[in-house]
């Protein structure tokens, strides 16, 4: 997490070039509990399959080159199969766009859990600082961050597409809003000033993590964002002035946990 104001790592190497996939997992109970049958959860694992393999083409492959046929051999199933369940790749498009974004709202929701809560109660610059680096770690750097990137790209110019990626984004935002005030609720006493500063937040994190450039990590990372965090506690300091007509109360630090002192190595 964060020591005296530091992470330990900011975008690791392997964490820039290997992004997992970690998608909420099936309960196969509930869903013949309502009324499924073992062929309709066969069906759906097949569905979840391509759709795995969808994205992981679109982070390997990018939009333009990603195709039914090459999507079918990712996931290993036969092209009678990827017919069945998705007539065209405008189809499988959909759906992939429909699957990545769920996931990433699963995944915001994850890295602001990871956020240490502030003391008091309000934002201070450590939880600022806390909550870039968490985004930074725990939701950028994913596959499914890519795999959104290409059909983002992909729907400046295919018009049916952009139809379908459109609400699907606006939903997105709502949901990490909303996930966002479920762990920060504070921040429903200053809607805009927390909206600008999300999207401060987001559209600065996402321009590091579409170009992982080697350079742009550990303390050059670091100080991107306490330079963030420090404009994020000015809107906010601001914000609380104009609503309480008083400056933010001092927050009482966070407790230092004492380390416990390192055995000398035996001779």
């Amino acid at each position: 997490m964060i020591e005296d104001n530091k992470p330990e790592s900011l975008l690791e190497p392997e964490a820039a070039t290997t992004r997992r996939v970690e998608r909420p997992k099936r309960d196969s109970a509930r869903t013949k509990a309502a009324g499924g049958t073992w062929q309709a959860e066969k069906s759906l694992a097949t569905r979840t399959q391509i759709l795995d393999a969808t994205l992981q083409c679109l982070v390997e492959l990018g939009y333009t080159q990603t195709t039914t046929e090459k999507i079918a051999l990712k996931a290993g199933v036969s092209r009678g199969a990827m017919t069945h369940h998705f007539k065209s790749r405008a189809d499988v498009f959909k759906a992939a766009a429909e699957y990545i974004t769920d996931l990433r709202a699963v995944e915001y929701e994850d890295a602001c859990r990871r956020i240490k809560l502030p003391p008091g109660n309000l934002a201070t610059f450590e939880s600022m600082l806390d909550t870039l680096v968490m985004l930074q770690k725990y939701y950028y750097a994913r596959a499914s961050f890519i795999a959104l990137q290409e059909l983002q790209r992909g729907a400046r110019t295919d018009k049916v597409l952009a139809k379908v990626m459109l609400p699907l984004e606006k939903a997105l935002d709502e949901k990490k809003n909303a996930s966002m005030l479920k762990r920060f609720p504070f921040w429903a006493d200053y809607p805009q000033t927390g909206e600008v500063l999300r999207d401060l937040f987001f559209h600065s994190l996402k321009g590091v993590a579409v170009n992982p450039t080697p350079y742009m990590q550990g303390d050059r990372l670091h100080r991107l964002h306490q330079l963030l965090a420090s404009v994020a506690m000015m809107e906010f300091e601001k914000a609380y002035e104009a609503a309480h007509g008083a400056k933010v109360p001092p927050q009482p630090e966070p407790e230092k946990k004492e380390r416990k002192p390192r055995k000398a190595a035996n001779a």
